[in-house]
């Protein structure tokens, strides 16, 4: 079995992909919409590895109800105090962290437009 991607159910598309794009330098590599109302587009970094993005009337965002986080999602980065840097010029707040482990790893975690959490962190070993 290969990892294939992870999917974000989100309210705005195009406030998502200015996130998605703009801070965690994803690329666009796939759009389309398989029925009227639902959007796809999948997301690549430069390994590959892909996140999809779903907007829809139908469904619930990635916030349940009562304000439980459903999704979250990490990034290793190698210098998590450039990556603070970067997002507090872009206005972006880090909601938890930084916190740092027993064995060394650093992290952070911001919210993307739709309510998923986005860990950023340094020194990942596994």
């Amino acid at each position: 079995m290969k990892y294939a991607f992870a999917t974000v159910k989100v309210k705005d598309m195009e406030e998502s992909l200015e996130f998605y794009t703009g801070v965690l330098m994803l690329k666009e590599v796939l759009r389309f919409s398989p029925q009227k109302g639902v959007d796809i587009v999948f997301l690549e970094d430069k390994n590959g590895n892909k996140i999809e993005l779903i907007a829809s009337g139908h469904m619930k965002n990635a916030c349940s109800e009562d304000s439980v986080q459903l999704v979250s999602i990490g990034f290793e980065v190698e210098d998590l105090d450039k990556t603070m840097e970067v997002l507090k010029e872009k206005d972006i707040p880090v909601v938890r962290g930084p916190v740092e482990t027993p064995g060394g790893e650093r992290f952070i975690f911001v919210l993307d437009p739709n309510g998923a959490e986005i860990e950023f962190i340094q020194g990942f070993k596994i």
